[in-house]
């Protein structure tokens, strides 16, 4: 499908907003991105929302923990049936390999397709300078 080439970013505050989005685009659109600003106010119910619609879900919320926090997480995200996720690599090699384990595990318990799951390395935020001085 064509709209599958297309990521929405539902960067806005209520879940009546984000709807009113994923209603007007969702012929173009095929993966609505949920990150932090949405899911701290809607939770779940933003993914439910553009399951509902017919739409795949990117959950941007980068996540970063200790390796077992982290796995646990993966696990309840992978049930929700996201597209992908992502955690953020500075939490090292066991945290990500413990949630790759996580998400294969729960996705077959569930008889899913396991997520993508994407390591963010760098925030587009930081610069040069603040990589080099700050971190």
């Amino acid at each position: 499908m064509e709209n599958d080439k297309l990521i929405l970013a539902l960067d806005v505050n209520t879940l009546g907003e984000a709807e009113e989005l994923v209603l007007a685009l969702k012929d173009v659109v095929g993966t609505y991105k949920i990150g932090m600003q949405l899911y701290y106010g809607a939770g779940n119910k933003a993914v439910e929302m553009v399951h509902r619609h017919g739409g795949k879900v990117f959950l941007d919320l980068k996540l970063h923990d200790i390796p077992n926090t982290v796995a646990h997480a993966a696990r309840v995200l992978t049930g929700y049936g996201v597209e992908m996720f992502n955690i953020h690599t500075s939490g090292g090699k066991e945290m990500m390999s413990r949630t790759r384990e996580a998400v294969l595990d729960e996705a077959e318990k569930l008889g899913l397709a396991p997520p993508l799951l994407v390591g963010v390395t760098v925030l587009t935020s930081i610069d040069d300078d603040a990589l080099n001085t700050e971190i």
